[in-house]
């Protein structure tokens, strides 16, 4: 290699070297402006928060339809499947039953993630996300969960003049309200 082409290979090294340091101390001043997130116990919104949880998964029953669409039971079962199949994980700052529980106030109560951020005292992206994963692991369980319509007629309707023509489980090219 002659001198002329080692010295400008030289000096591609040498600016290459001080592109990479003046963009690491950049980085590095910015870091220092901005003023650091601390995770720190945020103790009147964390503890209205978990006794809000602590109603709905102590509560009976009947509240707890009210609040979730679903018994305490089957929500505590459905959890448990979405944990023992790996589809939805707990995080550091909000568990597997909580995520569940904003999905099914949402769906259950048609209500919009701004009204359910003051309930469960989350941000409206937080209750998004979660919702979004939840959505995602009933959608996996899709053919556990959801059963195509049987195209038998039950014998209560078969057999009453009241409600047969009218009331009949219909195939798929029929329609659901068949008058003859």
């Amino acid at each position: 290699m002659d001198p002329v082409q080692a010295r400008l290979e030289m000096i591609r090294k040498g600016a290459t070297v001080v592109a990479v340091l003046c963009t690491w101390m950049l980085v590095r001043l910015r870091s220092r402006s901005r003023p650091s997130i601390t995770y720190g116990p945020l103790s009147a919104r964390d503890e209205e928060r978990q006794q809000n949880l602590r109603f709905i998964y102590q509560s009976n029953d009947t509240q707890c339809v009210e609040l979730l669409r679903m018994a305490r039971a089957p929500f505590f079962q459905l959890c448990d499947l979405f944990r023992s199949r790996g589809l939805l994980q707990d995080t550091i700052h909000c568990t597997i039953e909580e995520q569940v529980a904003m999905f099914l106030h949402v769906v259950g109560h048609n209500q919009c993630f701004s009204c359910i951020k003051l309930t469960f005292r989350r941000s409206t992206e937080t209750i998004s996300r979660h919702f979004q994963e939840v959505l995602y692991a009933v959608g996996e369980l899709r053919n556990e969960l959801i059963v195509d319509p049987s195209s038998v007629v039950p014998s209560k309707i078969l057999h009453s003049r009241r409600w047969y023509p009218f009331f009949k489980v219909c195939t798929t090219d029929t329609p659901i309200l068949s008058h003859c």
